[in-house]
């Protein structure tokens, strides 16, 4: 079984994020690999608040403007079918 865990180095110790499923006294082998940037997930949401696209519609009123926005949908495909 291997898996992987993010942790903090403090001190003298390495302080696990979350605790794990082990028995105590359970040996493991552990490999260090510092972790300097953020994760993918975080850059990727750091791009979208940077170009407004997170919270850009938070200004409209879903049900009026979903509504109106139906509406524009029907005219337009009834146009298409005539």
């Amino acid at each position: 079984m291997s898996i992987t865990v993010e942790a903090k180095y403090e001190g003298q110790r390495i302080v696990l994020e979350n605790p794990l499923d082990l028995p105590d006294g359970q040996r493991v082998r552990v490999t260090i690999e510092p972790i300097d940037s953020p994760t993918i997930g975080q850059q990727i949401v750091a791009k979208w608040r940077a170009a407004g696209v997170i919270g850009a519609w938070a200004h409209r009123n879903p049900s009026r403007e979903s509504t109106r926005w139906a509406r524009q949908l029907r005219r337009r495909a009834g146009r298409q079918t005539r």
